[in-house]
């Protein structure tokens, strides 16, 4: 139990293309299809002579219900769907909550059509049984693999990454200032420090947060201010980078790199906190970060 827990727990990256899931979902569709026609399993042998138009109604209204539910409650539940917290068990949620929908839609439309044939009803939990006997293993199934095979490519690229050299900078260093002063919108309030002493900068809300090194210490300094004003005053220092948009890091102080199914995160022997990498961020970018 442990196990399948931990499992559903694991990161796991929702796509947002419309691409993406227009084709995930022809493929699903296609593959009920397909896969109804051909063996006609459960009731459907007794269905001869309508077989080929009762399946593929049946693969026309899953893609349908599949396309629906990845792309339609994206678009309302932003907070839920967001790509930073999506994990195995929530993929695994929206599948059972899509098939249940798209089970109730197929059996009462098939209904419909199997009136005008006199053919005999089958009770909506047996169609829904059928209908989560034939859909979730196969998804399932593309999601352990797609999981482990994103993640394992993720994970070497990572491991190359980690053992990257980074070219010197120091000359190209020297030659701006060590010292760097921010103000806040309303120009009432300003921080200052050195830029060798920034390890990583976030956003929260309308304020910023510089996690400043103090010896072996570090101290946070909160000033209203946006990270692309930030971003703007540091994109001459080579050091500084924003990988995320809500993170902007000084790399002399990421130690190494790791990836996942949802993407890599960036650690640092000075926080405890794993630094989230956009998709965005490209892998030139990636291999600069670490020394």
């Amino acid at each position: 139990m442990k196990k399948i827990i931990s499992w559903l727990s694991i990161p796991y990256y929702f796509n947002p293309s419309i691409s993406f899931k227009f084709k995930f979902s022809v493929s699903i569709g296609l593959f009920v299809f397909l896969f109804l026609y051909i063996f006609k399993p459960f009731y459907l042998m007794s269905l001869e002579g309508i077989i080929l138009q009762y399946t593929f109604g049946i693969g026309l209204v899953t893609f349908i219900g599949v396309f629906f539910f990845l792309y339609v409650p994206a678009l309302i539940f932003k907070n839920y769907f967001n790509e930073d917290n999506w994990t195995i068990g929530r993929n695994i949620f929206l599948i059972i909550i899509g098939i249940l929908f798209t089970g109730i839609v197929i059996w009462s439309l098939g209904n419909i059509y199997k009136s005008q044939y006199n053919i005999k009803n089958i009770s909506l939990i047996r169609f829904l049984f059928y209908t989560y006997l034939v859909g979730t293993l196969p998804v399932v199934f593309f999601i352990f693999i797609n999981e482990k095979n994103v993640r394992e490519k993720r994970e070497k690229r990572a491991n190359a990454i980690n053992t990257y050299n980074k070219e010197k900078r120091e000359v190209y260093l020297k030659k701006l200032p060590s010292k760097i002063k921010f103000f806040s919108e309303n120009k009432k309030e300003n921080i200052s420090f050195s830029i060798d002493d920034l390890v990583y900068i976030t956003s929260q809300g309308n304020y910023a947060s510089f996690f400043i090194k103090k010896e072996t210490d570090i101290k946070e300094k909160i000033l209203r201010v946006t990270l692309t004003k930030i971003e703007e005053k540091l994109k001459e220092y080579p050091n500084v980078f924003r990988c995320h948009k809500s993170y902007i890091i000084n790399s002399n102080f990421i130690n190494d790199i790791s990836g996942n199914a949802r993407g890599y995160l960036l650690k640092s022997n000075f926080i405890s906190t794993d630094i989230p990498v956009s998709r965005s961020f490209s892998k030139q970018s990636l291999q600069k970060l670490i020394k």
